[in-house]
């Protein structure tokens, strides 16, 4: 189905965002909007087909200016914590902002999620397609080389919403990107997501310090606080950091093909997703400190919504045995992941 066009509002420079419709033939549709590759709405059917949407998000674009926790934004050029802001490649030290503590969160001050990409339509095997592209230069937030990276953004038959990243560098450079949507399957501002069922396919943890700082470790998963791999009912656990805003190392590690990462069910609503991916590990949050106001005014509160971010080990960089989220020269980066709904 065709991808419809609209203006989202005026960035303070005097340049248009739009905000682009994606719809599929069983009557989902999301909204997303080239200002930070963001998700602002995702309207999925229920077990008897009401829809309601399940992404939290903002009200405007100039809330989203304002600021906000990434809702449904792309996330980088690093997404995640660079321990310390500071990393040291062939030889030559990058000192980067401390936007978390002492650490580098989501690629610094002025990150994916708050520049304008640059957009098109595409018709790729029939399926019309959001094509989302942007050139990080060399220096910006303190990294090195320009990477040129593309975001497609697809709604399928199946009702999988598709995302996929293509990149490219100049140089050598710490690169790990995803898409940092919250979502409720009882609808965005519904209340909690404690009555949600939470499986995630991984046996082990990257472990982290008091301060969210990655430690260069990865440990087994503890039965009763941070193991998923049977389907657990979040209010049955005390959700912390280290079970609840942690960076889960999927068994099957990096793939050519989608594995299945995680499945969540709402039995009230009896929505469910599943995430399947490329990438090795997947970040799961369940808004341990939401405190922000929300859609129709609504404010959002702790644990309102849940995150599952795909994703490789962060800080690659200053432990390159723990992953590879590095881009060098030569090697293009391609990943994909898909979030499919479904009820009973």
């Amino acid at each position: 189905m065709s991808i419809e066009t609209t203006t989202y509002g005026v960035l303070a420079d005097g340049t248009s965002a739009q905000l682009f419709t994606l719809r599929n033939p069983n009557g989902l549709f999301a909204k997303i909007s080239n200002y930070g590759g963001i998700i602002t709405e995702l309207h999925v059917p229920d077990r008897t087909g009401v829809l309601a949407d399940i992404a939290l998000g903002k009200d405007s674009l100039a809330d989203y200016i304002d600021g906000h926790p990434y809702f449904g934004c792309i996330t980088g050029r690093v997404a995640g914590r660079i321990s310390g802001a500071h990393f040291k490649l062939d030889g030559t030290s990058y000192p980067l902002i401390n936007n978390d503590g002492p650490n580098c969160l989501h690629g610094g001050q002025t990150g994916y999620d708050k520049v304008l990409w640059n957009a098109s339509i595409i018709d790729s095997d029939g399926i019309q397609k959001l094509r989302l592209s942007y050139s990080d230069l060399d220096g910006n937030n303190g990294f090195p080389g320009q990477i040129d990276c593309i975001v497609t953004y697809a709604l399928l038959d199946d009702n999988s919403l598709e995302i996929t990243y293509d990149a490219v560098t100049t140089k050598s450079t710490p690169f790990n990107i995803t898409n940092h949507s919250y979502f409720n399957l009882c609808g965005a501002g519904n209340g909690d997501v404690l009555g949600h069922q939470i499986q995630i396919f991984a046996s082990s943890v990257a472990s982290t310090d008091a301060n969210g700082t990655l430690v260069g470790r990865c440990d087994e998963v503890v039965d009763g606080f941070n193991d998923f791999r049977e389907p657990v009912t979040l209010s049955e656990r005390e959700l912390l950091a280290g079970n609840a805003d942690i960076h889960y190392c999927l068994d099957a590690g990096r793939s050519e093909c989608t594995q299945h990462a995680a499945h969540v069910y709402e039995p009230q609503s009896g929505r469910e997703m599943d995430v399947y991916t490329t990438e090795p590990g997947v970040q799961f949050y369940a808004g341990l400190v939401l405190d922000d106001r929300g859609k129709n005014g609504i404010h959002y509160k702790k644990n309102w919504g849940f995150a599952l971010e795909t994703q490789d080990y962060a800080d690659s960089v200053n432990y390159p045995q723990m992953g590879g989220a590095m881009l060098h020269p030569g090697n293009a980066f391609q990943s994909k992941t898909l979030y499919k709904f479904s009820a009973r």
